[in-house]
């Protein structure tokens, strides 16, 4: 990992809070937001599990998603099983994945599209803090990008990510919902943690938001 310079603390900042932001629109709980010091060559942080979380400059935890255990992976890095994405089309390919994409109820169809967009606010804050066009369509090299891709593979609708990033794109810029990323990326980059208080710096849920495909104009 490179030196943590100011500049890109500061877009970690960012990166962070548009995750928060986005899963709280979403109705995901957020539990915690850290960043590592200027300077630092490397970085952990505790999560709620009692385990440390590695190899990153920032962390936005929240909520997991329920998922059977057939899509869950033992991801080192978040000391926690998680639906990331890896060996989905696996497990799909067998009847009995299949029968549990089947089940899922519309709550929890709507909770997955909560965790796309949530995923997806991180990349696309980042971006809007340096100015740049939103481009991630095909950014697959980006972790949070691909995790986001994979997971709305669980949805039915063919085009499930791009909607999705439409949406996170639409909900960030406007001017309120930005307003709510740079207050948090500020209190993120001054305090270095936010937990005790956090919910009071982020959005209130939108009620059936994220909208699934055939609703979304």
């Amino acid at each position: 990992m490179r030196r943590l310079t100011r500049e890109l603390r500061r877009e970690t900042c960012f990166h962070e809070a548009g995750h928060a932001v986005a899963f709280a629109l979403g109705g995901v709980p957020v539990l915690k937001l850290a960043v590592a010091p200027e300077g630092a060559e490397s970085w952990r942080t505790d999560i709620r599990t009692g385990r440390c979380c590695s190899d990153l400059w920032g962390l936005c935890e929240k909520a997991d998603l329920v998922f059977p255990r057939p899509f869950l992976r033992w991801l080192g890095s978040e000391g926690a099983l998680h639906p990331d994405g890896q060996g989905f089309d696996d497990v799909l390919a067998t009847p009995v994945g299949q029968a549990q994409l089947d089940g899922f109820s519309a709550s929890h169809r709507r909770e997955i599209r909560a965790h796309v967009v949530g995923l997806l606010g991180g990349p696309i804050a980042e971006q809007m803090c340096r100015g740049e066009a939103h481009d991630l369509h095909h950014r697959t090299d980006l972790g949070d990008v691909a995790r986001a891709l994979r997971l709305s593979r669980l949805l039915s609708a063919r085009d499930a990510f791009t909607t999705a990033l439409d949406q996170a794109i639409d909900a960030l810029r406007e001017p309120q919902t930005w307003n709510c990323v740079v207050q948090l990326a500020e209190a993120l980059e001054r305090h270095g943690e936010l937990r005790d208080g956090l919910r009071a710096l982020l959005p209130p849920a939108i009620p059936d938001w994220p909208l699934p495909d055939a609703a979304h104009p």
